[in-house]
């Protein structure tokens, strides 16, 4: 995955979450199919980030540097959030359920639990969100830029360039024989 669709897809999940984080936004039904349909790029994200987080599980192992520390703290407090609210927010769900035919009464204690979970969730996507803010920088800059191969393409001296070094490898022969002594 290109660091171009990372970014698209962590900027359109943050906006989600941030956008269904108060059902007062959106209104019931919109909050709690939002949260319905991140949920598989949530889970995409994690799972083209694993490598990343197994590198700092590891450096949290060998306690390596402090950033990665707090990072993995965060990430792992921002999972646990993220199941909870998710899982609560079934139990508390009005739309979502009823569109399944089921039909809940929700307790004061989901509610809370549902509550409480998002504010943690917010919080902590905040935090990650600092955490990662140079990656974000970064990858935002490129978009403004030509790859490499574009810029190879619009550059009207490159199959001149490519021709020269393929001479420049080519062996020097002789297709003439050595003279006579």
């Amino acid at each position: 995955m290109t660091i171009k669709s990372r970014l698209y897809l962590d900027l359109a999940l943050f906006g989600a979450l941030l956008l269904a984080y108060n059902p007062a936004w959106t209104g019931l039904a919109v909050h709690e199919w939002l949260c319905v349909a991140a949920i598989v790029p949530l889970l995409f994200h994690v799972i083209i980030n694993w490598d990343q987080t197994l590198q700092i599980l590891r450096r949290f192992a060998a306690i390596v540097r402090a950033m990665p520390k707090v990072n993995l703290v965060v990430d792992a407090g921002l999972f646990v959030a993220a199941v909870t609210v998710s899982l609560s927010g079934l139990m508390v769900s009005q739309a979502v359920a009823g569109a399944f035919g089921i039909s809940i009464t929700p307790t004061i204690l989901w509610i809370h639990v549902h509550s409480i979970s998002a504010d943690a969730t917010i919080a902590l996507l905040l935090v990650h969100f600092v955490l990662h803010w140079r990656w974000i920088v970064n990858a935002a800059r490129r978009l403004g830029r030509p790859s490499a191969a574009a810029q190879r393409a619009a550059d009207p001296l490159t199959p001149v360039r490519l021709a020269t070094r393929r001479l420049a490898t080519v062996p020097v022969t002789s297709n003439h024989p050595a003279p006579r002594r």
